[in-house]
């Protein structure tokens, strides 16, 4: 059984981890845009907005730890 076999989660984030990132950055901006839509206040939508940028950040970075750690610690 070849290694990407038993870690499907971690071929998966490792593939797509841009991607990821992308859509939970742009997560926050879309919930933003319904908060002021559905009258929830500018403060939520405020909130939300500045919240997108650090939480792509976070995804990127995270797909980047377990890019480098399954190339140093999966078997090739």
């Amino acid at each position: 059984m070849s290694p990407e076999q038993n870690y499907p989660a971690v071929r998966f984030v490792v593939q797509y981890g841009l991607w990821l990132a992308v859509v939970a950055g742009l997560a926050p901006l879309f919930v933003a845009a319904v908060a002021l839509l559905s009258g929830w206040g500018g403060g939520a939508a405020l909130v939300l907005a500045l919240s997108a940028p650090l939480l792509f950040l976070v995804m990127k970075a995270f797909a980047e730890l377990v890019a480098i750690i399954s190339d140093m610690l999966l078997p090739k």
